[in-house]
């Protein structure tokens, strides 16, 4: 999981938004790509956080090498990027729900089913 935090000018978030809106879906049948999220925080320093799930870190890294990558990126808004601060993470994903399967509740409400 990687995740970019932005602190976006007040007066430039609304474009910003706008632009990811209309992003241009490249990453999406990129080998290894999950799913994306843009964020925007209730409270904390950044005014949205850009979130992308990968199937393995291999995967995130093909794609930072990629064409589809340098296109996609060669698309951002250029001058509110150069009065945005992006702050990068990554993450080693230790759980995620959606993979699981049936919860302990689930289970137990199928035993009770006494239909």
């Amino acid at each position: 999981m990687f995740i970019s935090h932005l602190t976006v000018p007040e007066e430039d978030q609304k474009e910003l938004e706008r632009y990811f809106h209309e992003r241009s879906r490249l990453v999406d049948s990129f080998p290894g790509f999950l799913y994306l999220q843009l964020l925007k925080p209730e409270a904390g320093d950044a005014s949205h956080t850009f979130l992308t799930a990968w199937r393995d870190r291999d995967a995130f890294r093909r794609y930072m090498r990629s064409a589809e990558h340098a296109l996609s990126h060669s698309r951002e808004p250029k001058a509110i990027m150069g009065r945005t601060t992006v702050r990068h993470e990554a993450f080693e994903v230790l759980l995620d729900s959606r993979l699981d399967g049936p919860s302990l509740a689930e289970a137990d409400l199928r035993e009770l089913d006494l239909g």
